[in-house]
């Protein structure tokens, strides 16, 4: 959970269960955790489909029968460089 530590995860739950009480500071901490796994498992989704675009084999086939040097840089720099290199 990042950099929270034991004392602060204690301190968060007495607080929850004096504002919440026993019985609804579970049902919260239910739906929290609900929570925090669908937004773990989109983030996984988005990590993976932009893990298979960029090494799709095809963009890069592509990229080279249109000319295009693929240098692994994306350094703004080396974009102006290669795009003076090719005349534009």
């Amino acid at each position: 959970m990042g950099n929270i530590g034991g004392g602060e995860i204690l301190v968060i739950l007495l607080l929850g269960l004096v504002v919440l009480g026993p019985g609804r500071l579970a049902v919260v901490a239910r739906q929290f955790g609900r929570v925090i796994r669908e937004v773990r498992r989109v983030a996984t989704g988005f990590q993976e489909e932009f893990r298979d675009l960029v090494e799709d084999p095809s963009l890069e086939a592509m990229a080279r029968e249109r000319g295009h040097r693929l240098t692994g840089s994306s350094s703004p720099e080396s974009a102006t460089d290669e795009a003076e290199e090719a005349g534009g």
